[in-house]
């Protein structure tokens, strides 16, 4: 790399076959999206990269004509540790299946440097607009140009904004992308300060190809932190128990079950808090592994290893070690809740009569503890639970961070 400029690489693969004028309008949108790169951060040299992959097109879903993002982001994270690119973006002209939204224009992942791209849904001539071919490549390729400028902008640590004129901002159809042209001046240092952290020489190509692999691991993880944060905190793995119905409903199943039975009070005040603790520890580090390894979101190193993987992965752990916590915090409040509200202490002395008897008098402490040992065994139930969600929701709910 010159020392002239600073240079970033953006893998642009295109999924399945296009037509000649998607094909001509993909080309045009390349083009207009590195000129407006350029223009707008001097000193910065972005490299483009097209490759086809034909092949992908069994990744459209059988009869439905659409297409799983999850598993399109997830062949774009292998071509871009492959490649070694900064940033990946599949084109595709079929529908992209939204679970946040009806439509879809596009997927974005903060945790995959990636971003699913559909053709589908910005042309003119899909949604009823009659125009000549000239007109028709136009369009798509200033929308598509639009969407890859959002997406780089969402990728780079950018907010969302409420100016239909600006371009991160979240289109209501695809009539808006037309209008998306500028971009806030704070958000363009913002954008500049990552790309340059981004250009800087990466781990695996400085001091840490002489490292093992769990201090490289470790080293890439710290530093990328606020990477990593950033991917947490738009992920909003908090609303797990929103999300994720099969985990909500086994976690509060058991929860209503053990809080109704006298055994599980006799055994749950029996345990000192030292041991109700440990357990809340062990068995968030339990669920967050096994529904990790169960829906396959680590990132496997086919290639040599890169700090991109690690970055991936250790956001992915993290996301779920997240939403399981705000899980079990739920069970916690709920069946403290409940708990205070209808087991007066005479039933519950009743239920836990040999621990009390023996031991000790109720106390405060004791329902916030039975809720604490409840919410742990809940949690566990819940994570079967969670393991039998699609693979493809659950992948999307972890890596897609926005859908335009």
């Amino acid at each position: 790399m010159s020392s002239d400029f600073h240079l970033i690489e953006i893998g642009v693969i295109v999924a399945g076959k296009l037509d000649a004028i998607d094909a001509r309008s993909t080309k045009l949108a390349v083009e207009q999206t590195d000129a407006r790169l350029s223009e707008l951060f001097a000193g910065f040299k972005f490299d483009f990269f097209e490759i086809k992959r034909p092949e992908m097109t069994a990744s459209v879903s059988e009869g439905s004509g659409r297409v799983e993002p999850s598993l399109l982001l997830q062949q774009a994270v292998e071509e871009r540790d492959a490649k070694h690119w900064d940033f990946a973006f599949v084109l595709t002209s079929a529908e992209l299946t939204g679970n946040y939204s009806p439509y879809c224009f596009a997927a974005l992942s903060r945790p995959l440097d990636a971003a699913v791209i559909s053709l589908s849904l910005i042309d003119p001539q899909a949604l009823g607009v009659d125009v000549d071919h000239t007109e028709r490549v136009v369009r798509i390729a200033r929308r598509l140009s639009r969407l890859m400028l959002h997406a780089l902008g969402h990728l780079t640590g950018l907010p969302k904004s409420d100016h239909p004129n600006d371009l991160l901002y979240h289109p209501p159809s695809a009539a808006a992308l037309d209008m998306m042209a500028g971009i806030d001046e704070e958000f363009l240092g913002r954008q500049r300060s990552a790309l340059l952290e981004i250009a800087d020489q990466r781990l695996e190509e400085g001091v840490g190809r002489r490292m093992g692999g769990l201090l490289f691991g470790v080293r890439a993880a710290w530093i990328n932190r606020r990477e990593i944060f950033q991917a947490i905190r738009a992920a909003r793995p908090w609303q797990f128990p929103q999300r994720l119905s099969r985990l909500t409903i086994a976690s509060f199943s058991t929860l209503a079950i053990l809080l109704m039975t006298a055994e599980a009070w006799d055994l749950a005040l029996a345990q000192s808090f030292e041991r109700v603790v440990l357990l809340f520890f062990f068995t968030l580090l339990l669920t967050t592994i096994y529904v990790v390894i169960r829906q396959q979101l680590l990132v496997r190193r086919r290639h040599r290893r890169s700090e991109q993987s690690v970055v991936t992965s250790a956001s992915a752990f993290c996301i779920v070690l997240t939403g399981m916590a705000t899980t079990w915090a739920t069970l916690f409040f709920f069946g403290s809740l409940v708990g205070l509200v209808l087991f007066p202490g005479d039933l519950v002395a009743h239920w836990a009569s040999s621990t009390v008897n023996s031991a000790r008098q109720l106390s405060w402490w004791d329902w916030p503890q039975m809720a604490m040992f409840a919410a742990s065994l809940g949690l566990l139930i819940g994570a079967l639970g969670a393991s039998f969600e699609s693979q493809h929701y659950f992948r999307h709910i972890i890596f897609v961070d926005e859908e335009i």
